[in-house]
C-alpha cells in the first residue's frame, strides 16, 4: 500500500513538474522583466524620457568630518552657532 501512494506520487510530480528551456543563455526579455519602458501608458518609445531622479544622494553630517564640502557654513551648526 504505501509502495504505491510513494509511486503514485512520484508518477505525479515527474508529469506535473515544468520543463524549463534550456538553452544557456539569458534572453532580453528577462532582462527587461523589471524595466518600465515609458511613463505614459500607449506611447512610444521614441518619446519616451528618463524622468529625474527620486531619491538623488546626500552625504550625510557628522561630527568627525564637521560637513567638510558642502555649501553653505554648516560648520556653525555643529560649533553651536546655529545655522
Amino acid at each position: 500500500m504505501k509502495f504505491s501512494i510513494i509511486t503514485l506520487s512520484l508518477i505525479t510530480l515527474v508529469t506535473a513538474a515544468p520543463v524549463a528551456e534550456q538553452s544557456g543563455e539569458i534572453s532580453y526579455g528577462a532582462l527587461n522583466r523589471d524595466h518600465i519602458p515609458c511613463s505614459a501608458r500607449g506611447a512610444s518609445a521614441a518619446n519616451c524620457r528618463p524622468g529625474a531622479e527620486a531619491n538623488p544622494y546626500h552625504r550625510g553630517c557628522s561630527a568627525i568630518t564637521k560637513c567638510r564640502g558642502g555649501t553653505g557654513n554648516n560648520n556653525a551648526i555643529w560649533n553651536g552657532l546655529g545655522g
